[in-house]
């Protein structure tokens, strides 16, 4: 194994402290409200042909639906890690998820294409807090070796939504109708605030935080003095993280990474049905696979990384090459597929494709956090990068959409999407390697 001494010693861990560990009821916190923003941000892609035939929408008009969360989202991004860096990430996330509840309830009541185009804008800006706010709160409860595994935990749990919003989206619009689908979506998400609002504090202020685990927390942590110095100028650092080569790579292969992950939220279930020839009910059964495969490749992924750190591996390289190595592997996949010869082949290899695909979303999050040297500037960094990759997944749905319809299938939609995923492998790999000074 290459470490960064050139030797293969392995780190010595601190103890974990004993009894109560509060860090983990955080991460359970931030895991809920996860999986409840993942089912009203993929219940959508599995009603999408019921609501093509019951509207009369074209394929372009549904990708251009379905791209319209991610492009406000991706902007939102910008603003939104500034505003958890500067105000914390308690308030911040429990507003942004009571209005992302609402918007998705209300889209059970869409039926124009600028209705639903305005209640998934709204969604999108709403939800776009989510994943900075959850980097700052694992940055300042998780010392550097438990960071990736902390992260993938909760991104994991995006996968769980997304492996049960087929088979429960499919369910409600058997036995229901697509508009109360929506509206009981929508109320769930009111649990994860909840949850969120009961368990966060800043882990110096905690209320039922040992001294023990507070230690825990802080070692190998960055310097705090050194981040409350640059908070002073947080305005001019966060414009000043532009002019770094490895902030513009990550956001080139965040492009990349999150194009093919939207592919996946918003295609599947049409491409199941369209291009395999599966049912709608089997189609949205399926559509559960990868993402049950992706669930556990974020655990195994996320462990790997910091695996890599304990044995003396800069986090920063550990992180980067473990996308890296996850992204030719899923560039393989997504080949291969392009060129399979029947449904059950198919599936298989879309199902390994997004297992390969998550061995990098752990590394993805916890690189945000690694980058810097001090802890000041982790949630504009992490939106920063995430801006760059909802840019991809906005193109993601509208791209395909047009692919399909002038194209007539899905196999140039396929290489496109394996090509990109190499270019993040260049990215991350071989371009990303400068710390930031920051």
């Amino acid at each position: 194994m290459a470490v960064e001494s050139g030797t293969s010693t392995e780190r010595a861990a601190p103890p974990r402290p004993r009894g109560r560990n509060v860090r983990w009821a955080v991460i359970s916190a931030v895991t809920v409200l996860t999986i409840t923003s993942y089912l009203d941000r993929g219940n959508l892609s599995v009603a999408a042909p019921v609501i093509r035939d019951d509207l009369g929408f074209s394929a372009t008009q549904m990708g251009l639906v379905l791209s319209a969360f991610v492009w406000p989202y991706a902007i939102m991004n910008l603003p939104s890690g500034w505003a958890i860096d500067r105000f914390g990430p308690r308030i911040i996330m429990t507003v942004a998820a009571v209005v992302w509840s609402i918007a998705g309830a209300a889209t059970g009541l869409a039926r124009s294409v600028a209705s639903f185009l305005g209640l998934r804008v709204l969604l999108g800006m709403s939800e776009a807090p989510l994943f900075p706010g959850a980097l700052k709160a694992t940055d300042e409860w998780f010392p550097d070796h438990e960071k990736a595994r902390a992260t993938s935990v909760y991104i994991a749990a995006t996968q769980v939504g997304l492996a049960i919003a087929p088979p429960i989206t499919t369910a409600l619009l058997i036995a229901v109708d697509w508009e109360l689908m929506f509206v009981l979506v929508g109320a769930l998400g009111l649990l994860g605030v909840a949850c969120w609002w009961y368990a966060y504090r800043h882990p110096d202020r905690h209320p039922r935080v040992s001294p023990e685990e507070l230690a825990y927390i802080k070692e190998n942590q960055r310097s705090a003095e050194a981040a409350d110095e640059s908070s002073a100028q947080l305005g001019k650092q966060w414009v000043k993280l532009f002019k770094y080569s490895t902030i513009w790579w990550m956001i080139i292969g965040g492009f990349c990474l999150q194009y093919v992950f939207w592919f996946y939220i918003t295609w599947l279930p049409s491409y199941l049905e369209s291009a395999q020839h599966f049912s709608i009910s089997a189609a949205g059964l399926l559509s559960a696979l990868p993402y049950i495969a992706g669930g556990i490749a974020v655990v195994i992924g996320g462990r790997f990384s910091d695996l890599l750190v304990r044995r003396g591996m800069r986090p920063m390289d550990a992180r980067r090459r473990t996308i890296a190595a996850g992204s030719l592997l899923t560039a393989l996949a997504l080949a291969a597929t392009a060129a399979s010869t029947g449904p059950a082949m198919a599936m298989t290899l879309l199902t390994i494709g997004m297992f390969t695909y998550s061995l990098t979303t752990a590394s993805y999050w916890a690189l945000a956090s690694d980058v810097a040297e001090t802890s000041t500037m982790v949630g504009s960094i992490g939106s920063i990068q995430n801006f760059g990759g909802f840019l991809g997944g906005a193109f993601a749905p509208i791209a395909t959409g047009i692919i399909v319809d002038r194209f007539g299938g899905f196999v140039p939609a396929l290489i496109v999407a394996a090509a990109l995923l190499l270019v993040s492998v260049v990215s991350y790999g071989l371009l990303a390697r400068k710390k930031l000074p920051v």
